[in-house]
């Protein structure tokens, strides 16, 4: 607390002893350091330093409005990154209700279809309700693909055509999407695929091999409503680019501590989508499952001896004459027995059903950069012997001990192939001549400080103004005035020193003055007045003990 009661008590002294006119300027000077320091901290930077859309993408064609309506509001203080436009932070919302009264706001996914619901009115038809929607399903279609990496802007178009004239009423439906890539480019398989799916999967009752797509930086991808479409929709390129690039990314991680290495993988698929397999096994043996026996009796006995034969023994009231003998008739037995067996076949039967499309044949060709075996040789040789370089024959010896490894690696990766022994012979290896890239040289110091005065320059301006009014106002504070003498120090008729002593005393009093600006004792003064002149310092001594006298 000594040392602040101090500093105020020199200052208060300072501040009294100040001219009027040097308080006003002092007061002046402080009251514009107070001002610049405020406006640096409120505008930290007069440069935009804030996205004014929170980080959402703008196609070119919506710059263009925006950057319109700032014009008509006098707002230039904008910078535009890519897609994004940044403002300064301070003037988000003086820029943001000027995009918004010239309405260029970007529109969101679902603003079409508040539009289109909130115009409803009671008189209002299904018809022209239903015209809406699609109208709105189309400009929000838009909206979305024009948000997909790589395209500036899209439009979708799409219509429904009832055949009311059939018994069973059909519906054709057809859709064009016309797109423009950012710049130059061209859509690629890919995009167009997303697009295609995207579409008709907003759409009830199409199917992506339906949507025309035309690129308006290239060829139109024609609908074709009978099937195919791109090649990566057909299902075995799809796969098979799967299958390649999965091999890839296995092969790659298992090969990288080989710095410039490039596989090529090729994967041969099943053509059938799924095939069922069956097969049965017979036994050389029957085995009876089932035996039928039936056994058949039969008996046959005959008649005994008959009456008197003749007209006689047949007419009425003749009594008839018994046998006077016992005689019977004949007699016959038989039996009969089937027997029946059923015998089958035994064996196996075998069904076996097996997804298509699966991995037949893998082949892989792998690209070393001759530079690799040069390393290798260095870092076995760091010794003596290293500056000189290998021979051809260690070169070869160490390509053909690298090459034999990573063959076994490689094919240790790769799945059996029909009619392959040595997964070994699926594997191609061959070395090509690497070439060093040529050294990308950044920015110069100058570039970079110019970038970086482009961009702060109003906060560097703010800093030197705040620091010049620093600087002046220290000189108006310790700019005090000059202590004043007594008039009669230099009378001629007061009896002190001639001419020559007077001058020297005033100039010793000028001396005192400077040095009464740094604040420093009465005594460390006069001791340096003496080293300084002496005669000066015992010509001001003798004034004053003259006065005190």
């Amino acid at each position: 607390m000594d040392f602040l009661n101090r500093a105020f008590a020199q200052v208060s002294d300072l501040f009294r002893s100040m001219t009027p006119g040097a308080r006003i300027t002092a007061g002046l000077l402080l009251a514009v350091l107070a001002v610049s320091l405020g406006f640096l901290f409120t505008y930290p930077a007069s440069g935009p330093d804030v996205d004014l859309f929170s980080g959402a993408s703008v196609s070119p064609s919506q710059i263009t409005q925006i950057e319109a309506a700032f014009a008509q509001r006098g707002l230039n203080t904008y910078d535009i990154e890519r897609n994004r436009i940044r403002v300064p932070r301070a003037q988000r919302d003086v820029y943001l209700a000027a995009v918004a009264e010239a309405r260029a706001l970007p529109p969101d996914f679902e603003s079409a279809f508040d539009a289109a619901l909130d115009n409803r009115s009671p008189f209002t038809s299904r018809e022209e309700r239903q015209m809406r929607l699609k109208l709105a399903k189309q400009k929000t279609l838009g909206l979305i693909i024009s948000q997909m990496t790589g395209i500036e802007s899209a439009s979708v178009i799409y219509d429904v055509e009832e055949n009311r004239h059939a018994l069973n009423r059909q519906r054709t439906t057809t859709a064009t999407a016309a797109v423009r890539p950012i710049g130059n480019e061209q859509l690629t398989e890919s995009q167009v695929t997303s697009i295609r799916s995207l579409v008709a999967g907003a759409i009830a009752g199409l199917r992506p091999n339906q949507v025309t797509v035309a690129d308006l930086n290239g060829p139109t991808w024609h609908a074709n409503p009978e099937g195919g479409g791109t090649a990566i929709e057909d299902p075995y390129i799809a796969r098979k680019r799967m299958y390649e690039q999965e091999w890839e990314a296995k092969i790659l991680n298992a090969l990288a501590y080989v710095p410039g290495i490039r596989v090529t993988p090729n994967v041969e698929l099943d053509r059938d989508r799924q095939r069922t397999q069956r097969r049965v096994q017979h036994e050389p043996r029957p085995v009876p499952i089932r035996e039928d026996e039936q056994t058949t009796m039969r008996l046959h006995e005959g008649a005994g001896p008959g009456g008197r034969p003749g007209y006689a023994a047949q007419q009425a009231n003749t009594p008839a004459q018994l046998a006077t003998g016992r005689q019977g008739g004949s007699r016959e037995e038989h039996e009969d027995t089937r027997r029946q067996t059923l015998s089958v076949t035994s064996g196996t039967e075998e069904e076996k059903v097996s997804v298509g499309l699966t991995p037949q044949r893998v082949s892989v060709s792998v690209a070393i950069p001759s530079g690799y075996f040069d390393k290798i040789w260095r870092e076995r040789n760091q010794g003596a012997g290293a500056a000189e370089g290998p021979e051809a024959a260690q070169l070869e010896q160490i390509r053909t001990e690298e090459t034999s490894q990573i063959r076994r690696l490689v094919a240790n990766l790769l799945p059996p192939a029909e009619g392959v022994e040595d997964r070994t012979e699926l594997v191609e290896i061959m070395t090509f001549q690497g070439f060093t890239p040529e050294e990308l040289h950044g920015p110069t110091y100058s570039e970079q400080a110019l970038t970086w005065l482009a961009r702060h320059w109003s906060t560097l301006g703010m800093l030197l103004v705040a620091a010049f009014s620093l600087v002046i106002l220290r000189s108006m504070v310790l700019a005090g005035p000059v202590e004043k003498r007594s008039p009669e120090l230099f009378r001629p008729d007061a009896g002190g020193p001639d001419e020559s002593g007077r001058e020297a005393a005033a100039s010793a009093v000028r001396r005192l003055a400077r040095f009464n600006k740094t604040g420093r004792s009465l005594r460390d003064e006069l001791s340096e007045l003496v080293q300084e002149d002496p005669d000066a310092a015992a010509n001001i001594l003798k004034s004053w003990i003259g006065q005190s006298g």
